[in-house]
């Protein structure tokens, strides 16, 4: 199904104050190099007029602002999968959160018993996670990529440390699955309730669209949800509105139907 049907007859759209979407598998393509199409540039600059347009994206600042600053947004964005929340303008951290180096050394010996490469925050090289040494606190781990069932053996062992938030999301890699760590109060839910403060939004006045399970929590609390037709499943089973696949340029078509016709 490409078209949710489960979509109100009438949608007001003056409701709508804010507009909060992931990138990879929704903006751009699940590849390393993906960028947004001249489409969604041109339908997101037609909605900045109207309302507050943000990312919130598993991406650290050095590889998402390339695509903020493509899609010409200047409201603050949720980065680093939920950590971090930038002025992608100043470049300016306007709120984060860090796991507690305790967590960062369990994350680390249950990784480091898979031969998978492991990111820390901003790296932009990885290394084994064997190699990796813990030497502070740290926002995010990325262990990428991994295959599907080494993945589902790593999030079971990670589910039993405390206080921490653990998300398979697809890889650039197919058929594998990156994971994405952070703090249990530092989710794209919680980023979000702390971005809303910011513009001060109200809950139901916003839109949050993403295709992966780390774009559950943007669900959890938003009032109206767009899932993308390569989304999972579970994600699609809360959408308000199922939008075509991001290879059709699934996000623009949405917005364009739902919000400029």
């Amino acid at each position: 199904m490409d078209m949710g049907t489960n979509i109100p007859i009438t949608l007001r759209k003056e409701m709508y104050k804010a507009l909060i979407f992931d990138l990879d598998g929704t903006a751009i393509p699940n590849e390393p190099n993906g960028m947004p199409t001249d489409n969604l540039i041109e339908v997101i600059k037609q909605l900045r007029g109207r309302m507050k347009v943000c990312v919130a994206t598993g991406r650290p600042l050095f590889n998402s602002l390339p695509i903020i600053q493509r899609l010409g947004l200047t409201d603050p964005c949720i980065i680093s999968g939920g950590t971090q929340i930038v002025d992608p303008t100043t470049k300016k951290i306007l709120w984060g959160k860090d796991m507690e180096i305790f967590q960062v050394e369990a994350i680390m010996k249950i990784a480091s018993q898979y031969p998978y490469p492991v990111f820390f925050g901003d790296d932009e090289v990885s290394e084994l996670a064997k190699k990796k040494v813990v030497k502070e606190p740290e926002r995010i781990i990325y262990i990428e990529p991994v295959n599907r069932e080494d993945a589902e053996d790593i999030l079971a062992k990670l589910n039993r440390i405390p206080d921490i938030a653990a998300y398979k999301v697809m890889s650039w890699t197919p058929d594998h699955f990156d994971i994405h760590i952070t703090h249990a109060e530092a989710t794209k839910r919680h980023a979000l309730e702390v971005l809303l403060k910011i513009l001060d939004i109200h809950k139901d006045n916003i839109v949050t669209a993403g295709d992966g399970n780390n774009d559950l929590p943007l669900f959890e609390i938003s009032k109206y949800k767009i899932a993308m037709g390569n989304g999972s499943d579970e994600l699609k089973k809360k959408a308000d509105f199922i939008a075509p696949s991001v290879t059709n340029d699934g996000l623009a078509i949405a917005l364009r139907k739902l919000f400029l016709n």
